[in-house]
């Protein structure tokens, strides 16, 4: 109502925005909101890399440019991918092949992340072994998005308890390994998420509990990265 009033159908201001909108529908075919997975997988293997070289090494700007570049070529070559339907991060069947695929991609672009030479030059297995901890709290974000939220009531929901169930056990998991291999910010971005998913768990009246299940996880991943890699919020300041 209150834009209504502001831009009336008739005034030149209503039409300017009309045509804007338009043309945001056209970059919404995008999917430009998968970029964020993109670019957190992808970060985290530089972090991670970094992190390798010296444990207390934040708010690095020395790799911008690559990394921007980087992440350009990633996100266009992901976006056709996606606009192809090769890809998808929802599926209304999750089965083996799924979390495979998702594996695979997940591992090329925090591998990309790392840098495919440093990989061939003697890294392979410090960098799979990185990349198990990142693994699973991806995976434990992937899970909750595989619930259909249409498709359970407003309040006291019970489809989907099992896979945040599965997604906490995960983020969990992260959270010690991440401990173990000395990575702060894998075992501390998930043990901040975790209560995201126990919150949906321990009190399912209101389906709310999943959306920001969804969201905040998300956030949190992103922002715990570009405290060793400040540039990743650019293209997040931008998107």
């Amino acid at each position: 109502m209150i834009i209504a009033r502001i831009f009336p159908s008739e005034s030149s201001s209503y039409k300017s925005l009309s045509v804007f909108f338009r043309k945001l529908d056209g970059f919404m075919k995008l999917k430009p909101l998968s970029w964020f997975a993109v670019w957190i997988l992808m970060t985290s293997g530089t972090s991670a890399q970094q992190s390798n070289l010296d444990r207390y090494i934040y708010w690095d700007m020395s790799l911008a440019g690559v990394g921007l570049i980087t992440l350009l070529i990633i996100t266009i070559v992901m976006t056709f991918i996606i606009r192809k339907e090769k890809f998808s991060f929802i599926s209304n069947d999750l089965n083996t092949n799924f979390i495979l695929n998702h594996t695979i991609v997940g591992l090329v672009l925090f591998m990309t992340g790392w840098g495919w030479l440093n990989w061939l030059n003697g890294d392979l297995l410090i960098s799979l072994k990185s990349f198990f901890p990142y693994l699973l709290t991806y995976l434990s974000l992937l899970f909750i998005y595989q619930i259909d939220l249409d498709s359970i009531p407003e309040k006291g929901y019970t489809p989907g308890k099992g896979l945040i169930v599965l997604s906490l056990l995960l983020v969990l998991v992260s959270v010690f390994i991440g401990i173990a291999f000395d990575d702060p910010v894998v075992s501390t971005a998930a043990a901040v998420i975790a209560p995201f998913y126990l919150i949906a768990i321990v009190f399912p009246e209101h389906k709310r509990h999943i959306e920001r299940a969804r969201i905040y996880p998300v956030f949190i991943a992103a922002m715990f990265v570009s405290v060793r890699l400040p540039w990743l919020l650019i293209p997040l300041g931008v998107l």
